[in-house]
């Protein structure tokens, strides 16, 4: 892990840190399934779009050239990028979702 991932999972725990009540995490939680949601399709789009790119030169539809060849490139370097910010975010619902089991306990015994 390099320091940069470090720093945006320690982030994540001094945010969850941060909330007070369970209305507050469930919020955060729905808002962090959203954004995970977004970037899974994200990446499908980029990847089918990247294999729609690889294989339209072996049909011969697409001439194969440097541009296509960047965008093939950027491509795969987006969806790596992209499985990188969804392991931030996985983890942060993780603990998330730790924290809310151990309210909802806490609750329960006070009952």
């Amino acid at each position: 892990m390099q320091n940069k991932d470090i720093q945006n999972l320690k982030d994540a725990l001094d945010n969850i840190q941060a909330l007070e009540t369970l209305e507050q995490k469930e919020a955060v939680l729905k808002q962090l399934n959203f954004q995970i949601r977004k970037l899974e399709i994200v990446v499908t789009v980029v990847g089918l779009i990247s294999l729609i790119l690889i294989t339209l030169p072996f049909l011969g539809i697409f001439p194969f050239n440097l541009p296509l060849v960047l965008a093939i490139v950027g491509g795969i370097l987006l969806v790596i990028k992209a499985f990188k910010d969804g392991e931030v975010l996985e983890t942060e619902k993780f603990f998330l979702l730790i924290s809310i089991s151990n309210d909802k306990k806490q609750q329960e015994d006070g009952k």
